[in-house]
């Protein structure tokens, strides 16, 4: 499969909605690359901090300039490299030339999900699921006046509540046919 006329795919999203699962199958599908910034993220909080992301997100809330760092980074990777998937909120804000996409998900699917993928440093129920999204979400209002949950940033969204991974899948590539 070949995604017409776009060599790069962003997925956003809040917590749980199913971004790294989808992502990394339409990659394998599509012959791309799986990127995620969760994942960068996490990485970089543990390795340069000795922190879960529970933990750097409430450091970043201190240090903006890493929130900078991070999406700078990312954002150059993104946009030098083609024929990728990334997993990345701001996607549709930082990369260009893109095809992007909102997932949407309940809170309690959302919880269930994150509880069943093992993340051992992470505290999951549903209030700190909200409150993860909500601080998320104003988070980038505030530092780059826009909002990841507005569907008109999105060339196409997705509820996932009840759908595999392989409907969504076959969902995106359907809608450019």
């Amino acid at each position: 499969m070949r995604i017409k006329n776009t060599k790069k795919i962003t997925l956003s999203g809040n917590i749980g909605t199913g971004k790294s699962t989808v992502g990394k199958l339409l990659a394998e599908k599509s012959g791309y690359k799986f990127i995620s910034v969760g994942n960068f993220s996490r990485e970089f909080a543990q390795k340069e901090f000795g922190l879960t992301i529970n933990e750097f997100q409430e450091k970043c809330k201190q240090q903006p300039e890493l929130d900078d760092l991070i999406d700078q980074k990312f954002k150059q990777y993104c946009n030098e490299h083609d024929n990728i998937v990334a997993d990345y909120r701001l996607g549709f804000h930082f990369i260009e030339n893109s095809f992007n996409i909102l997932l949407k998900v309940s809170e309690n699917v959302s919880v269930q999900r994150v509880q069943s993928a093992n993340r051992k440093t992470e505290f999951v129920d549903t209030g700190s699921i909200r409150q993860r999204n909500q601080e998320m979400k104003q988070r980038f209002i505030d530092k780059y006046h826009v909002d990841f949950t507005d569907e008109s940033n999105y060339n196409l969204v997705i509820d996932t509540d009840e759908s595999s991974p392989e409907t969504i899948i076959n969902t995106i590539i359907n809608s450019y046919e």
